[in-house]
Protein backbone atom coordinates (compact mmCIF):
# COMPACT_ATOMS: atom_id res chain seq x y z
CA UNK A 1 0.00 0.00 0.00
CA UNK A 2 0.74 3.42 -0.69
CA UNK A 3 2.15 5.90 1.69
CA UNK A 4 -0.22 8.25 2.87
CA UNK A 5 1.57 11.22 2.50
CA UNK A 6 4.27 11.35 -0.87
CA UNK A 7 6.32 14.54 -1.17
CA UNK A 8 5.48 16.96 -4.60
CA UNK A 9 8.72 16.19 -5.77
CA UNK A 10 8.15 12.38 -5.63
CA UNK A 11 5.28 12.72 -7.58
CA UNK A 12 6.63 15.08 -10.02
CA UNK A 13 9.42 12.87 -10.79
CA UNK A 14 6.80 10.24 -11.19
CA UNK A 15 4.58 12.07 -13.62
CA UNK A 16 7.62 12.87 -15.34
CA UNK A 17 9.13 9.59 -16.14
CA UNK A 18 5.45 7.89 -16.36
CA UNK A 19 4.79 10.79 -19.40
CA UNK A 20 8.03 10.07 -21.18
CA UNK A 21 7.36 6.39 -21.20
CA UNK A 22 3.78 7.38 -22.51
CA UNK A 23 5.79 9.60 -25.26
CA UNK A 24 8.83 7.30 -26.14
CA UNK A 25 6.12 4.11 -26.09
CA UNK A 26 4.03 5.98 -28.23
CA UNK A 27 7.16 6.79 -30.72
CA UNK A 28 8.10 3.34 -30.36
CA UNK A 29 4.92 2.24 -31.62
CA UNK A 30 4.52 4.28 -34.84
CA UNK A 31 7.56 3.73 -35.87
CA UNK A 32 7.36 0.04 -35.78
CA UNK A 33 4.03 0.45 -38.06
CA UNK A 34 5.92 2.88 -40.06
CA UNK A 35 3.67 5.80 -39.24
CA UNK A 36 5.43 9.02 -39.02
CA UNK A 37 6.01 10.14 -35.76
CA UNK A 38 6.06 13.95 -37.35
CA UNK A 39 2.21 13.38 -38.64
CA UNK A 40 1.67 12.63 -35.42
CA UNK A 41 3.20 15.66 -33.60
CA UNK A 42 1.58 17.76 -36.02
CA UNK A 43 -1.72 16.15 -35.60
CA UNK A 44 -1.81 16.89 -31.75
CA UNK A 45 -0.39 20.66 -32.82
CA UNK A 46 -3.13 21.03 -35.02
CA UNK A 47 -5.64 20.06 -32.02
CA UNK A 48 -4.44 22.82 -29.84
CA UNK A 49 -4.24 25.03 -32.36
CA UNK A 50 -6.46 27.92 -30.66
CA UNK A 51 -4.58 27.20 -26.94
CA UNK A 52 -2.31 30.20 -26.98
CA UNK A 53 -5.61 32.56 -28.03
CA UNK A 54 -5.63 34.70 -25.22
CA UNK A 55 -2.48 35.89 -25.86
CA UNK A 56 -2.69 36.79 -29.12
CA UNK A 57 -1.28 40.45 -29.04
CA UNK A 58 1.00 39.82 -26.46
CA UNK A 59 5.24 40.13 -26.75
CA UNK A 60 7.01 36.98 -27.71
CA UNK A 61 8.60 36.56 -24.14
CA UNK A 62 5.04 36.42 -22.51
CA UNK A 63 4.22 33.68 -25.09
CA UNK A 64 7.48 31.50 -24.69
CA UNK A 65 7.13 32.41 -20.77
CA UNK A 66 3.68 31.05 -21.01
CA UNK A 67 4.80 27.76 -23.16
CA UNK A 68 7.66 27.25 -20.43
CA UNK A 69 5.52 27.48 -17.41
CA UNK A 70 2.51 25.07 -18.32
CA UNK A 71 4.31 22.76 -21.19
CA UNK A 72 7.76 22.46 -21.40
CA UNK A 73 9.38 22.65 -18.13
CA UNK A 74 6.37 19.87 -16.41
CA UNK A 75 8.15 17.47 -18.94
CA UNK A 76 11.62 17.60 -17.19
CA UNK A 77 13.24 20.09 -19.06
CA UNK A 78 15.63 23.02 -17.82
CA UNK A 79 16.43 26.00 -18.80
CA UNK A 80 20.26 26.72 -19.11
CA UNK A 81 20.28 30.02 -20.98
CA UNK A 82 17.78 32.27 -22.67
CA UNK A 83 18.33 35.47 -25.13
CA UNK A 84 15.43 38.01 -25.27
CA UNK A 85 15.42 40.93 -28.27
CA UNK A 86 12.80 43.34 -28.88
CA UNK A 87 11.17 40.87 -31.40
CA UNK A 88 12.40 37.61 -30.65
CA UNK A 89 13.36 35.45 -27.86
CA UNK A 90 15.68 32.26 -27.34
CA UNK A 91 16.00 29.27 -24.97
CA UNK A 92 18.52 26.66 -24.58
CA UNK A 93 17.04 23.65 -22.76
CA UNK A 94 18.50 20.58 -21.54
CA UNK A 95 17.01 17.81 -23.70
CA UNK A 96 13.93 15.71 -23.25
CA UNK A 97 13.69 13.13 -21.98
CA UNK A 98 15.16 14.56 -18.76
CA UNK A 99 18.33 12.90 -17.62
CA UNK A 100 18.04 14.51 -14.04
CA UNK A 101 14.84 12.07 -13.79
CA UNK A 102 15.68 9.39 -15.51
CA UNK A 103 18.91 8.42 -13.06
CA UNK A 104 16.14 8.47 -9.93
CA UNK A 105 14.38 5.66 -11.64
CA UNK A 106 18.01 3.93 -12.59
CA UNK A 107 18.41 4.67 -16.10
CA UNK A 108 19.87 7.17 -18.90
CA UNK A 109 17.90 9.01 -21.84
CA UNK A 110 20.15 6.67 -23.89
CA UNK A 111 18.98 3.49 -22.37
CA UNK A 112 15.74 4.45 -21.89
CA UNK A 113 15.32 5.59 -25.45
CA UNK A 114 17.23 2.27 -27.06
CA UNK A 115 14.17 0.21 -25.10
CA UNK A 116 11.81 1.72 -27.38
CA UNK A 117 13.59 1.85 -30.33
CA UNK A 118 13.56 5.90 -30.82
CA UNK A 119 16.54 8.12 -31.34
CA UNK A 120 16.86 11.64 -29.30
CA UNK A 121 16.00 13.21 -32.37
CA UNK A 122 12.60 11.20 -32.78
CA UNK A 123 11.72 12.34 -29.02
CA UNK A 124 12.50 16.19 -29.37
CA UNK A 125 10.40 15.98 -32.13
CA UNK A 126 7.24 16.41 -29.72
CA UNK A 127 8.44 20.43 -29.67
CA UNK A 128 6.23 20.52 -32.52
CA UNK A 129 3.25 20.44 -31.35
CA UNK A 130 3.46 24.24 -30.69
CA UNK A 131 3.88 25.52 -33.77
CA UNK A 132 0.13 25.92 -35.25
CA UNK A 133 -0.74 27.49 -31.61
CA UNK A 134 2.45 30.13 -32.39
CA UNK A 135 1.67 30.56 -35.80
CA UNK A 136 -2.68 30.98 -35.32
CA UNK A 137 -1.75 34.38 -33.15
CA UNK A 138 0.82 35.73 -35.63
CA UNK A 139 4.30 33.69 -34.13
CA UNK A 140 6.92 31.28 -35.50
CA UNK A 141 7.98 28.81 -32.84
CA UNK A 142 11.13 26.86 -33.94
CA UNK A 143 12.96 23.76 -31.94
CA UNK A 144 16.12 22.50 -32.48
CA UNK A 145 18.42 19.63 -30.79
CA UNK A 146 22.05 20.74 -31.01
CA UNK A 147 25.08 19.72 -29.64
CA UNK A 148 23.46 17.92 -27.33
CA UNK A 149 20.93 21.08 -25.74
CA UNK A 150 17.56 21.97 -27.23
CA UNK A 151 17.09 25.62 -28.61
CA UNK A 152 13.43 27.19 -28.54
CA UNK A 153 13.13 30.45 -30.74
CA UNK A 154 9.44 32.18 -31.02
CA UNK A 155 9.55 35.22 -32.75
CA UNK A 156 6.82 36.83 -34.90
CA UNK A 157 5.76 35.08 -38.05
CA UNK A 158 7.37 37.31 -41.18
CA UNK A 159 3.73 37.97 -42.51
CA UNK A 160 3.12 39.44 -39.03
CA UNK A 161 6.45 41.29 -39.09
CA UNK A 162 4.99 42.89 -43.09
CA UNK A 163 1.92 43.98 -41.40
CA UNK A 164 3.30 45.87 -38.55
CA UNK A 165 5.81 47.72 -40.92
CA UNK A 166 2.70 48.60 -42.83
CA UNK A 167 0.72 49.99 -39.79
Amino acid sequence: MAKESVSKEVLLDGAQMALSAFLAGTMGFLKERNISIQEWVSYIGEQFEGSLGDLEGEEASRVMEHLLTLQVLPLGAEVTSSQITQDKVEVKLTPLPSRAVLEKFGTTPREFLRGFAISQNDFEAIYGIYEPAAKSIGLRFTHQLKGGQEFLSLEPAPSARRRAKRA
